[in-house]
Parts: C-alpha cells; sequence; structure tokens
C-alpha cells in the first residue's frame, strides 16, 4: 500500500482556516465600494478550504501524484542559495524599509534584488527601471485615492 499524502491536503485547509480566521476581523461589505476589505480575503480563504477538500478527496481515491515532466528541467540542475536568498530578502525589504524609505525607494530596491535573483548584472540599469515602476505605481495609486505616503520620506517629500 502507497503512502497517501494526506498532510498536504490538511495543510492546505489549515492555511484556509487561517485566512478565514484573520479576515473575519475585517468588515466583509462597505457602503461605499460595497466590497470590503474583509471580502477578497474570505473569498481566498474559502477556495483554499474548499482546493483543499478536493485534495483530500483525490487522495482517498487513490489519485497518484507523480512529478511531471518539464522541457527545461534536468536532474543535475541544483538549488541556486543565491537567488533563493536574494528573493527571500527582497519579500522582506517592505517590512524593514517602508516606513523610512517610502513605497518607491522600497519597491525600486525589491525590484533591484528579483532582477539579481534572475542572474541580472545591470544594477545601475534595474535600479533606473524599478525606480520608473515604482514612481508610476505610486503616481497611480495615488490618482486612485489610496495613500502610500509621501513621494519620498527620506528626502522629507
Amino acid at each position: 500500500m502507497t503512502e497517501r499524502p494526506y498532510w498536504i491536503a490538511v495543510g492546505i485547509v489549515g492555511w484556509g482556516a487561517i485566512v478565514l480566521y484573520k479576515s473575519a476581523e475585517l468588515p466583509q461589505f462597505d457602503q461605499h465600494a460595497h466590497i470590503g476589505p474583509g471580502f477578497m480575503s474570505t473569498a481566498v480563504g474559502v477556495g483554499l478550504v474548499v482546493l483543499g477538500l478536493m485534495l483530500a478527496l483525490q487522495i482517498r481515491r487513490g489519485v497518484s501524484f507523480e512529478e511531471q515532466g518539464a522541457e527545461d528541467i534536468s536532474d543535475t540542475h541544483s538549488v541556486s542559495y543565491k537567488a533563493l536568498g536574494l528573493t527571500a530578502l527582497a519579500c522582506a525589504l517592505p517590512m524593514l524599509t517602508m516606513p523610512k524609505l517610502g513605497f518607491v525607494i522600497t519597491c525600486t530596491g525589491c525590484f533591484v534584488l528579483i532582477a539579481a535573483a534572475f542572474k541580472s548584472n545591470r544594477w545601475a540599469m534595474n535600479a533606473v527601471l524599478g525606480f520608473g515602476f515604482s514612481l508610476l505605481c505610486w503616481w497611480l495609486f495615488s490618482k486612485l485615492g489610496v495613500q502610500l505616503g509621501g513621494l519620498l520620506p527620506v528626502w522629507g517629500k
């Protein structure tokens, strides 16, 4: 008898339950937009629970989960811990720098780190492109009324 990985389904259902628990703290509906901030997270939580239950049903039925082949995958390929570290740093950067440096500079740093994780060595070009994209996003969000803070808090703007 083969081992059935019910732990995967339990993990997905558990993650969905956590999302549902935390989204219950947020208003689901709003008078202005009719959809509150908790609506989407509740939908994601419900989706995770349903997908986890569907996965458990498939496991119970004996569906095997085999690794799928891909064109560019080789058995000799190893994990790039440098890329993994740069990506993890890019994910942590907003928590560390957003209040002090603001949205634009923080997102520029994230862009540069992710580009480096994808083996781009053009640091200056990545910084310019990241700054441009971040500035555009900040401007568009400000036009939508989303407050992301000052343009460049570091320089008092």
